[in-house]
Protein backbone atom coordinates (compact mmCIF):
# COMPACT_ATOMS: atom_id res chain seq x y z
CA UNK A 1 0.00 0.00 0.00
CA UNK A 2 1.57 3.41 -1.12
CA UNK A 3 2.22 5.87 1.73
CA UNK A 4 0.92 9.05 -0.48
CA UNK A 5 -2.21 7.30 -1.30
CA UNK A 6 -5.57 8.64 1.12
CA UNK A 7 -8.44 6.40 0.63
CA UNK A 8 -10.75 9.81 1.16
CA UNK A 9 -9.31 10.45 -2.19
CA UNK A 10 -11.21 7.31 -3.59
CA UNK A 11 -14.59 7.67 -1.47
CA UNK A 12 -14.66 11.99 -3.09
CA UNK A 13 -13.51 10.64 -6.64
CA UNK A 14 -16.84 8.43 -6.37
CA UNK A 15 -19.06 10.67 -4.76
CA UNK A 16 -18.38 12.81 -8.02
CA UNK A 17 -18.71 10.19 -10.52
CA UNK A 18 -22.14 9.41 -8.35
CA UNK A 19 -23.17 13.10 -8.66
CA UNK A 20 -22.38 12.90 -12.61
CA UNK A 21 -24.36 9.81 -13.07
CA UNK A 22 -27.31 11.22 -11.11
CA UNK A 23 -27.68 14.34 -13.22
CA UNK A 24 -27.90 11.99 -16.62
CA UNK A 25 -30.43 9.51 -15.10
CA UNK A 26 -34.25 9.47 -15.79
CA UNK A 27 -36.82 10.13 -12.80
CA UNK A 28 -38.06 6.40 -13.60
CA UNK A 29 -34.64 4.95 -13.81
CA UNK A 30 -33.98 6.47 -10.32
CA UNK A 31 -37.12 4.88 -8.93
CA UNK A 32 -35.94 1.44 -10.37
CA UNK A 33 -32.91 1.68 -9.61
CA UNK A 34 -33.79 2.55 -5.54
CA UNK A 35 -36.58 -0.84 -5.56
CA UNK A 36 -33.88 -3.06 -6.98
CA UNK A 37 -31.07 -1.78 -4.53
CA UNK A 38 -32.83 -2.11 -1.39
CA UNK A 39 -34.18 -5.36 -2.49
CA UNK A 40 -30.35 -6.53 -2.77
CA UNK A 41 -30.06 -4.71 0.62
CA UNK A 42 -32.86 -6.83 1.91
CA UNK A 43 -31.49 -10.33 0.67
CA UNK A 44 -28.00 -9.44 2.51
CA UNK A 45 -29.07 -7.39 5.56
CA UNK A 46 -31.99 -8.86 7.94
CA UNK A 47 -32.32 -5.25 9.31
CA UNK A 48 -32.97 -4.00 5.99
CA UNK A 49 -35.78 -6.87 5.30
CA UNK A 50 -37.40 -6.15 8.52
CA UNK A 51 -38.28 -2.90 7.78
CA UNK A 52 -39.69 -3.73 4.36
CA UNK A 53 -43.26 -2.80 5.85
CA UNK A 54 -42.60 0.66 6.96
CA UNK A 55 -41.12 2.78 4.30
CA UNK A 56 -39.80 5.84 6.09
CA UNK A 57 -37.49 3.12 8.11
CA UNK A 58 -36.55 1.36 5.15
CA UNK A 59 -34.88 4.44 3.28
CA UNK A 60 -33.34 5.47 6.57
CA UNK A 61 -31.96 1.90 7.92
CA UNK A 62 -31.02 1.40 3.18
CA UNK A 63 -29.25 4.58 4.03
CA UNK A 64 -27.61 3.44 7.45
CA UNK A 65 -26.12 0.48 5.61
CA UNK A 66 -24.81 2.23 2.70
CA UNK A 67 -22.81 4.97 4.68
CA UNK A 68 -21.81 1.69 6.83
CA UNK A 69 -20.17 0.23 3.98
CA UNK A 70 -18.31 3.65 3.05
CA UNK A 71 -17.04 3.73 7.10
CA UNK A 72 -16.29 -0.04 7.19
CA UNK A 73 -13.93 0.57 4.22
CA UNK A 74 -12.10 3.47 5.82
CA UNK A 75 -11.46 1.29 9.14
CA UNK A 76 -10.73 -1.82 6.72
CA UNK A 77 -8.34 -0.06 5.03
CA UNK A 78 -6.78 2.12 7.90
CA UNK A 79 -6.73 -1.40 9.50
CA UNK A 80 -4.67 -3.24 6.32
CA UNK A 81 -2.39 -0.51 5.98
CA UNK A 82 -1.34 -0.60 9.55
CA UNK A 83 -0.97 -4.63 9.29
CA UNK A 84 1.41 -4.01 6.19
CA UNK A 85 3.47 -1.55 7.88
CA UNK A 86 3.81 -3.45 11.14
CA UNK A 87 4.71 -6.46 9.07
CA UNK A 88 6.99 -4.74 6.77
CA UNK A 89 9.18 -3.29 10.16
CA UNK A 90 9.63 -6.68 11.27
CA UNK A 91 10.47 -8.26 7.93
CA UNK A 92 13.05 -5.57 7.78
CA UNK A 93 14.41 -6.08 11.39
CA UNK A 94 14.32 -9.43 11.00
CA UNK A 95 14.87 -10.03 7.66
CA UNK A 96 12.62 -12.19 5.25
CA UNK A 97 12.23 -15.60 6.01
CA UNK A 98 10.30 -18.21 4.23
Amino acid sequence: MSQDFNPKDMITYADKIAHEMVEEMPDDEAILMVRDFIRVLAEWQPAVHSQMGEPTMLAITALSTTRLFELAFLKAYSYSEKHVAAREAIEKVFGEQS
